[in-house]
């Protein structure tokens, strides 16, 4: 089986999105850190198979879980907004480059500010908070 500069990608991407699922894996109760989320809201692009493991990975941790459904600013004015005003401030994702300029430019106005940003191709892994 030849290996195309598109397997590559995917396969990049994919672990790139893992390594970043990984690296939200709430610390044990035991450690002393309480059972305290690392993140209020994960956002996905469901257009994504690795979006959509990502977000399922942290539902099950846990956290709520929304979904771009194709337009970042509906997302936003709709729910986002009325969740960081509620003081949900701590928000991750795995979207497309346009979907997080959206959400980072209209995050201006509360305050958040990308924090972190992993790019994986099509899609980049962040966190505003």
């Amino acid at each position: 089986m030849k290996l195309t500069k598109r397997d590559f990608v995917k396969g990049a991407g994919a672990t790139v999105v893992i390594a970043a699922v990984s690296s939200v894996t709430p610390p044990p109760a035991e450690a002393g850190y309480g059972a305290a989320l690392p993140f209020d809201v994960a956002v996905y692009n469901e257009w994504f198979p690795q979006a959509r493991t990502f977000a399922a990975r942290l539902s099950e941790q846990g956290t709520r879980v929304l979904s771009v459904t194709g337009d970042a600013g509906r997302l936003w004015y709709d729910t986002l907004r009325v969740l960081v005003a509620q003081d949900h401030r701590r928000i991750a994702g795995l979207t497309t480059h346009t979907d997080l300029f959206i959400l980072e430019t209209l995050a201006r106005d509360t305050q958040l500010r990308v924090s972190q940003r992993i790019d994986a191709g099509r899609l980049v892994s962040w966190v505003l908070s």
